[in-house]
């Protein structure tokens, strides 16, 4: 015989306690703050931007797997890498990305109703 057996006229008297009867739409506005509640706090990112995300992760994870596997995929790429840092090292090359990236600034200086400075007050 355990003690919880001699708890029965306890548990017959709790019971029998007249209990008030909850406010009406109680159970309704329960679910309505909890269950059928929006995100307490609204993402920063749109739909599109978490799937890129997503897709961005996927194919890093990919690319490690491939590199921890292949090594003469990762020689190729050490190829590649070093004709990108070679190229970039080349004075030409750093000379026309500077001239496209001056033409870039000063094309975004410019508006519709002229030349528009960022320090000139409107």
């Amino acid at each position: 015989m355990s003690d919880y057996d001699e708890h029965d006229d306890l548990d017959r008297a709790l019971f029998a306690l007249p209990l008030e009867e909850p406010p009406a739409g109680l159970r309704a506005s329960i679910l309505r703050a909890t269950v059928f509640a929006g995100p307490a706090v609204a993402s920063p990112l749109g739909r599109a931007e978490t799937v890129g995300i997503g897709i961005a992760l996927a194919l890093a994870a990919w690319l490690a797997m491939i590199c921890l596997t292949d090594r003469a995929f990762v020689a190729q790429i050490e190829g590649l890498t070093l004709a990108l840092v070679n190229a970039l090292a080349d004075p030409r090359t750093l000379l026309w990305l500077g001239l496209g990236a001056g033409i870039a600034l000063a094309a975004s200086f410019v508006g519709t109703r002229g030349l528009r400075l960022p320090f000139a007050g409107r």
